[in-house]
């Protein structure tokens, strides 16, 4: 089976540029696509099928953290132009994310005036479903300047003769098929608005009447789609429409857009709120959705990321982040926008570019560090919160983990890389393939101890796949301890802990067990990549919670990279 997969790597890796398929079936459709849509036309993709099921999480909480209820969406803007791809990509710098277990929902950000319904492509969704991470897809409405037309959306909420929504029934229908996990409604089209036969806006004229009607209608197709969806599909709705048609971001949950959540019934499982809100505006959407017997965590506020814009600018605006919190209890839940701007933004006055890793694969350790960044703090250092500037996502909500039994085997590969490895041999040149990457550190990454200590991953020493996780140390009079991943698992008498490094002493893993007992294997310097295994009888029957690193007192300079961890049962 691996030499099948070796092979069709290789394959695919023979063309010399990556072919993104933006705006086209069978990620884009239009609403006469959908319209047309069935699993056997050729809108469809047996090969953008997921089969991986979504995996079961445990928390994993960080130091004095306490797991919690609020969960966290990611939206990079424009995952079509980024993502759309099934095989193997011949690039290295494609779009990538590291994080999932920081994150609970990932939306397929997306879409076009003409391109209303945009799926997520199957690699993408099979790393979600390994990592416990829910994929939703996006139905887009444009704004009416932007070529969006109340005719688009009346055409969405089309019904038959027994007044079933069509379209509402085909993108369950969609969803099932490729085995993602739901949809956001993005309705941003003014439906009031009036345009001529060119679609083009006539200045001061509105029709209020069709508006409202259509308003109505879009009130009732949610009903219907929410009430159809599987028990494990979910439906957001972003906070943009009222009940009139015209769009009037409420940057709330209120008496205006609350109905789109839950009215005389349940309109949606989510609503992702507008972007300019402050603490009270928090408050008070915590608590109009428990007036309306629904949980505040069905509520995201939105957070802007992107640097061009004001709203809550990457890192330069970090008060957002304590308004969502009341003594250290989330209010609501969180969904990041435009998190790529790690990736794409090519930088302002105020705000240079982070990277320009969609440009440059030499800029890779810029963008996995501005990523590690949003989830570490301005430190890099989960470990340790900061006191000031940006703090973090991971300094308020606990991580979770997937790994709940064995064997367990990690090459720390990100699912690209300049070289493709495999054992230590290059079997090809650069390439990204999402659905290739590993089962990641649960902490990215944790420092105690000695803060002379730094952990990154490697493009250049690769061992398997595209990238090994590298040790940095300047070794003092004091320990450093690294935990890497959250686990609850439970070896046997012929359970076996297996390394490959390279590098020098002074490196060791340790496993943790759920009483607290540390259990550390000293891993020997190695020039080359070198295999070392260590029987875990004496752990037979015991559940280890933790997998981590140390880095031993002493002096001199340790660097050092792990190629493969594995534990047997």
């Amino acid at each position: 089976m691996r030499a099948l997969v070796l092979l069709t790597l290789l394959f695919s890796l023979s063309a010399n540029a990556a072919e993104i398929l933006s705006n086209q079936p069978p990620f884009a459709l239009t609403l006469e696509q959908v319209a047309r849509w069935t699993p056997d036309s050729e809108l469809a993709s047996s090969e953008n099928i997921s089969r991986q099921p979504l995996a079961r999480r445990i928390d994993a909480p960080l130091g004095e953290q306490q797991p919690g209820p609020a969960r966290v969406l990611y939206a990079p803007d424009g995952m079509n132009n980024f993502a759309n791809y099934l095989d193997t990509q011949p690039v290295f710098n494609l779009y990538n994310f590291s994080h999932w277990s920081q994150i609970h929902v990932l939306n397929w950000f997306a879409g076009t005036a003409e391109h209303t319904v945009q799926i997520p492509a199957r690699p993408w969704v099979d790393t979600a479903h390994r990592n416990g991470v829910k994929v939703i897809g996006s139905v887009f409405l444009a704004v009416a300047q932007w070529g969006g037309s109340a005719d688009t959306a009346e055409q969405l909420l089309a019904q038959d003769d027994k007044g079933r929504f069509i379209f509402a029934d085909k993108l369950i229908e969609i969803a099932g098929f490729y085995g993602f996990d739901g949809w956001l409604i993005n309705q941003e089209t003014d439906l009031t608005a009036v345009k001529d036969g060119n679609n083009q806006l006539l200045k001061d004229q509105r029709d209020p009447k069709r508006g409202k009607a259509l308003a109505a209608r879009m009130l009732s197709f949610m009903q219907y789609l929410t009430a159809r969806a599987p028990q494990n599909m979910e439906i957001h709705w972003y906070d943009s429409m009222v009940q009139s048609g015209e769009v009037r971001w409420q940057n709330e949950l209120n008496q205006h857009n609350s109905r789109y959540l839950q009215g005389k019934g349940r309109a949606s499982d989510a609503i992702f709120l507008n972007y300019w809100w402050d603490q009270q505006k928090v408050l008070n959407s915590h608590q109009q959705a428990l007036d309306l017997g629904r949980s505040p965590y069905e509520v995201f506020f939105g957070v802007d990321l992107w640097p061009s814009r004001n709203a809550q600018r990457a890192f330069s605006r970090t008060i957002w982040l304590d308004w969502l919190f009341d003594d250290g209890q989330p209010l609501t839940s969180i969904a990041l926008f435009a998190p790529n701007f790690n990736y794409n933004f090519d930088g302002e006055p105020h705000t240079p570019a982070f990277s320009q890793f969609d440009q440059d694969g030499s800029e890779a350790e810029a963008f996995y560090r501005a990523e590690r960044r949003l989830f570490a703090g301005d430190n890099l250092n989960p470990a340790i919160p900061d006191q000031q500037g940006w703090k973090g996502l991971n300094a308020y909500l606990a991580a979770t983990s997937v790994i709940t039994s064995l064997p367990f085997t990690t090459h720390f590969n990100t699912g690209q890389g300049k070289v493709l490895m495999d054992k230590g041999e290059k079997i090809g040149g650069p390439w990204t393939q999402m659905d290739r990457q590993d089962i990641l550190p649960t902490w990215q990454f944790a420092v105690f101890g000695n803060q002379n200590v730094s952990l990154k991953y490697d493009f250049d020493k690769v061992f398997d796949g595209g990238s090994s996780l590298a040790i940095d140390a300047a070794r003092n009079d004091e320990q450093a301890r690294i935990p890497l991943y959250q686990t609850s698992v439970i070896p046997g008498e012929s359970g076996q802990l297996r390394v490959v490094l390279q590098g020098h002493k002074g490196l060791s893993v340790y496993l943790q067990t759920a009483d607290g007992q540390q259990f550390d294997f000293a891993l020997p310097a190695s020039t080359d990549w070198r295999l070392s295994e260590f029987s875990l009888s004496a752990l037979a029957g015991q559940k280890i919670q933790r997998i981590g690193l140390k880095v031993q007192s002493g002096q001199g300079q340790l660097e050092a990279n792990l190629g493969r961890l594995e534990v047997t049962p």
